[in-house]
């Protein structure tokens, strides 16, 4: 499966890395402890799987990590970041499938070499109201998944559906982030066409680029990603209906833009973020719409609630209904998603939270595309269970109740 090289340099933690380097001269290890107690519910739609509700205890993005920086004069620093996954709720050891890179910062801007976050992800995420953008709350629920058919930003090959292709991380990237220039900056990042194959009649050659232009002034956050995945493939590859990542056929182009902006007030806040995904190939073209809007208010001194809306549209397109393309129907293949959640600082690094989300998909949305549609929550996916099954009209909901905390 590919997962391309998408998101390189981000908003956040770059940002974070590059005003920090000129004075961080020792190793600075760091971390986030993130666990919930989740009560998952599964209402069966038009499957014929006996969906379950279920308990689980999650470890909601809980990380370890390293960074450090080395000043060498001359305005340059050299930068480094190891971090990686800690799923303590199963026991499972560390992994690296986080940003994990290695650069210079300079006054012409950050370069950087490795695994990280790009800026159409680093987006969604300065929007998203729940802090880190972790958990079933997340609004990686519904956006950029173009009808459900991504897992962990590959083809959806089973009855688990994931985050997009554009919010997990770019692997094998090379990312660029620009120096801010009246409160703008451009992050830039490419992907190289590591992942390939050269088996005759199976060729795939996959070629990401990722982009973004990030405002902010004051209480005004705004910024626009645009990404963007050329494959070279023959059909055939992945041996998923007519071939390519969205099953379009030959050379298929993959793009997601994103609009996004957020107002903080001193009580409240609010935010929003428009999307679109497009795939064509050789078999023609999908469309498909998302937007949401959130925002949070300040109960009282250390507690505040939040609240987000997100709704994907119909796919739309000349593949849609055509004889040869796996996309069946433009109707009713979206999906609604909302979440309202409280959380509650008991000091600067240790937070308590509870959240309800709640999704919907439409009713064809498994049906539409051969039974490899489906959204399920962005993080902490209900479908991880072996007993469920995300498709036509069926609706998850969930309450998370946990603490959260920062080292």
């Amino acid at each position: 499966m590919v997962q391309h090289g998408k998101r390189a340099v981000v908003f956040s933690i770059l940002a974070g890395l590059s005003g920090a380097a000129a004075a961080q001269s020792a190793v600075t290890l760091y971390g986030v402890a993130d666990a919930t107690f989740d009560v998952i519910h599964v209402t069966d739609g038009k499957t014929t799987a006996n969906n379950p509700s279920f308990n689980r205890v999650s470890s909601n993005g809980s990380r370890l990590g390293f960074k450090g920086a080395e000043n060498l004069g001359n305005g340059l620093t050299a930068i480094f970041q190891f971090e990686s996954n800690a799923n303590f709720d199963k026991g499972g050891a560390l992994d690296t499938n986080r940003d994990n890179f290695v650069g210079i910062a300079s006054p012409w801007g950050v370069f950087v070499l490795g695994n990280a976050t790009g800026p159409t992800r680093a987006l969604a995420e300065a929007v998203d109201v729940n802090v880190d953008s972790d958990g079933i709350a997340s609004n990686r629920a519904i956006v950029g998944k173009l009808g459900g058919v991504f897992d962990d930003g590959k083809i959806r090959t089973g009855t688990r559906s994931g985050p997009s292709m554009w919010d997990v991380r770019f692997k094998n990237g090379i990312g660029y982030m620009s120096p801010v220039f009246s409160g703008l900056q451009v992050i830039l990042s490419w992907q190289t066409p590591e992942d390939k194959t050269e088996t005759p009649g199976m060729r795939f050659r996959p070629i990401a680029f990722d982009s973004g232009v990030k405002y902010v002034n004051g209480r005004w956050l705004a910024g626009v990603g645009y990404g963007k995945l050329s494959e070279r493939n023959e059909t055939g590859f992945p041996g998923l209906g007519p071939g390519g990542l969205a099953g379009l056929g030959m050379d298929e182009k993959l793009d997601e833009l994103r609009v996004a902006g957020k107002y903080e007030g001193d009580q409240f806040s609010v935010r929003g973020l428009f999307g679109q995904a497009t795939a064509k190939g050789s078999l023609g073209k999908i469309k498909q719409n998302t937007w949401g809007v959130g925002a949070t208010y300040q109960v009282m001194a250390n507690g505040k609630l939040t609240s987000q809306y997100y709704r994907a549209r119909d796919i739309s397109g000349s593949a849609v209904g055509a004889a040869t393309s796996p996309y069946l129907s433009g109707e009713d293949t979206g999906a609604k998603f909302y979440s309202v959640g409280f959380e509650y600082s008991l000091s600067k690094r240790t937070l308590l939270k509870a959240h309800y989300a709640a999704l919907r998909n439409d009713a064809k949305t498994g049906t539409n595309t051969s039974g490899r549609g489906g959204y399920d929550f962005g993080n902490g996916y209900a479908s991880e269970n072996s007993g469920v099954t995300i498709g036509d009209d069926v609706k998850l909901s969930g309450f998370q109740f946990g603490i959260r905390h920062t080292f």
